[in-house]
């Protein structure tokens, strides 16, 4: 993905999120249709959409963890 195809996506993507009518539900198909559109991208071989959200449920797993091994203050 070329840089300005990426700033394309994510200008329309905040579009969207600025709507004034925007709900919960539009916010969440925003949300959950930008995490699997990036997550397509990093395997380009692989489409199968159960492997995508196999690996956005690792990267969150890991982010989870992340979190928690960071000293609070």
């Amino acid at each position: 993905m070329t840089e300005k195809r990426h700033d394309e996506i994510m200008t329309a993507i905040m579009k969207q999120l600025d709507k004034k009518d925007l709900n919960l539900s539009d916010g969440i198909t925003v949300w959950h249709s930008l995490g699997t559109f990036l997550f397509s991208h990093i395997d380009k071989e692989n489409k199968d959409i159960s492997v995508i959200y196999t690996q956005m449920k690792e990267y969150l797993t890991e982010m989870e963890n992340a979190k928690t091994k960071v000293p609070q203050k």
